[in-house]
């Protein structure tokens, strides 16, 4: 009876700890947006209950379904769930009743401070690291904050990450706007950061920045343009860190202007770009440029993803070009590239360096697909030795301008790329990362352009849409296993899979308006969902989900049982000793 003590635990007990966190925005160093836990699963997904559900600040709705701010991306830490609401604060919640731990406000807008403050933001992250959450605020300071009681930990000037931009610099003009998160290589004690979202209209932010950690200095700086008339967009990742190598992979956007190279000289080598830093010195050392002398826009502005085949490291990245590549992250050579079938392709194919725009000679406007959008959804997904991916088409009608500075967006009216050419429609494919071909592909939802990111956790893979539901898939078949309906109010922010202080494990959805911009219904609101699955189905370990008809109750009762038998048992022994 004393055995049954030690070998017969409870559920709670037995379940994998694996995954209880979600650190950073792509959940890991790696940045593979996949929680290996096992215990919520395509099996019991269905019993998942919304535990609570908690607003969020209102937003001017700009277009569609697309709010003026969206949140930032989740972080879920020991029970604490950590984001930027639109409004600018950053909060700390308690993730079993959505209780507040902690709120800073961020900066607001100043019209004699530089920043971005007025500029709409629809995609921002933040990350966790030395026991601090760390973002890049709307002025282009960087900010950490203590993660247990919100304390400022670090502020670091906005000269340093943005230069000495006077008030009043003029940013590049661009229809969406996206904030990264520093990175950070460990051994080291090196933040690597860039002033992603801060494009001015010279090649004043195309860089990247080392800072050490302890002194906060600017410890190297590796410029990403060759020469005065060279200007890029940064991606806005989460980016991959090989902590062992001390190596950051990075990805960079389009060369600006994006429509009109014609005052766009230079060879612009590092944009459109995946590329390996050193993050101990920022030495490149290797790059590989997807799409040469790109005319549409095409960067490569999602998550870089550092996976592992037949014992070497690869990194994966998909650009807005539509491609998937696979990367020997040794040295950039391509292992494989893959085309989705369904991504349509017209103009998009521009690589003579002496072609200033993408219909030239011809001033008329003119069709690309993909789009100024690109093909593919924010972020991609390593996982069970696939890469998740999901690409939509939208094209756009390009209307070239002259253009007088290496600021300009070579188009007559920017916003007039925000309205959709021709039929919109989106596919979600499983991909085999060793072989780059296609193991199964999804048509989706006719008239939806899937701008938002994926979730891969225990056998499922998740997919919030802009048509107001959270999607769940078998990540090996690709067949529906759950839907949730939220209404009216679109999804963009992947999901966050985690557990409270307590041990339940939890599936987080943010409801704050999509980058899509395909809708008609108004709406300002925003909410933060918390789904809990009970403890009584959870009966998972490190390697197996496995069926336990033992509920937790039976196993404490005879637990109980067990003591007190035992307890009897010495009282008995002692008794007849005397």
């Amino acid at each position: 009876m004393l055995l049954l003590v030690f070998v017969v635990p409870p559920a709670s007990m037995q379940q994998n700890t694996t995954g209880y966190s979600w650190l950073h925005p792509g959940f890991d160093d790696a940045a593979t947006y996949f929680n290996p836990q096992n215990a919520l699963n395509k099996d019991n997904l269905a019993y998942v209950n919304q535990d609570w559900m908690s607003s969020l600040s209102n937003e001017p709705r700009i277009y569609g379904n697309e709010t003026a701010r969206t949140t930032s991306s989740l972080l879920d830490i020991n029970g604490l769930l950590y984001f930027i609401d639109r409004s600018q604060i950053v909060l700390a919640l308690d993730s079993k009743d959505a209780r507040l731990i902690w709120s800073q406000q961020l900066t607001v807008a100043d019209p004699n401070h530089f920043g971005i403050e007025n500029v709409f933001v629809h995609n921002r992250l933040i990350n966790y690291f030395d026991k601090t959450i760390w973002l890049i605020d709307l002025d282009c300071s960087l900010k950490g904050y203590s993660a247990s009681n919100g304390a400022i930990q670090v502020n670091i000037s906005p000269s340093v990450l943005c230069g000495d931009n006077p008030a009043g610099t003029a940013l590049h003009d661009t229809p969406h706007r996206e904030l990264s998160a520093p990175v950070f290589y460990e051994k080291g004690r090196i933040i690597v950061v860039a002033p992603s979202g801060f494009e001015t209209k010279d090649r004043a932010s195309a860089y990247v920045l080392g800072i050490n950690l302890d002194t906060q200095q600017v410890a190297w700086k590796t410029s990403l343009t060759e020469n005065p008339q060279e200007n890029l967009k940064l991606g806005v990742g989460p980016w991959a860190v090989d902590q062992v190598k001390g190596v950051v992979y990075i990805g960079t956007g389009s060369p600006i202007p994006e429509w009109n190279a014609s005052k766009r000289s230079g060879a612009n080598l590092y944009s459109d770009s995946i590329l390996a830093l050193d993050a101990a010195t920022g030495k490149i050392l290797w790059n590989f440029q997807a799409t040469p002398h790109d005319l549409n826009g095409y960067g490569c502005t999602g998550n870089t993803v550092l996976g592992e085949r037949d014992g070497k490291k690869v990194v994966y990245a998909a650009c807005r070009n539509g491609y998937l590549y696979a990367l020997d992250a040794d040295n950039g050579k391509p292992i494989w590239t893959f085309d989705p079938p369904a991504v349509k392709r017209l103009n998009s194919d521009n690589n003579d360096p002496s072609k200033p725009w993408l219909n030239y000679p011809s001033k008329d406007a003119t069709i690309q697909c993909p789009g100024v959008y690109g093909a593919v959804s924010s972020n991609i997904v390593l996982a069970y030795g696939n890469i998740y991916i999901s690409t939509f088409n939208r094209c756009s009608k390009i209307d070239v301008a002259p253009v007088s500075n290496i600021g300009d967006t070579g188009v007559k009216n920017v916003t007039l790329l925000e309205d959709p050419v021709g039929p919109v429609n989106s596919t979600l494919y499983s991909v085999d990362a060793a072989t780059g071909k296609a193991k199964w592909s999804i048509p989706f939802i006719n008239g939806t352009a899937l701008k938002g990111g994926l979730t891969v956790s225990g056998g499922v893979l998740y997919l919030p849409s802009p048509d107001g539901h959270l999607y769940a898939y078998d990540a090996a078949s690709g067949s529906q296993v759950w839907s949730r309906s939220f209404g009216t109010l679109g999804l963009a922010i992947p999901p966050v899979i985690g557990a409270t202080a307590h041990g339940n494990w939890t599936l987080i959805q943010v409801v704050a308006g999509t980058p899509s911009l395909d809708f008609t219904i108004e709406q300002h609101s925003g909410f933060l969902f918390m789904f809990i699955l009970p403890q009584n189905l959870v009966t998972t370990t490190a390697t197996s989900t496995e069926t336990n008809p033992i509920s937790d109750m039976i196993i404490y009762a005879v637990v109980a049982v067990a003591i007190l038998l035992l307890v009897t048992t010495i009282i008995f022994f002692l008794r007849r000793r005397r």
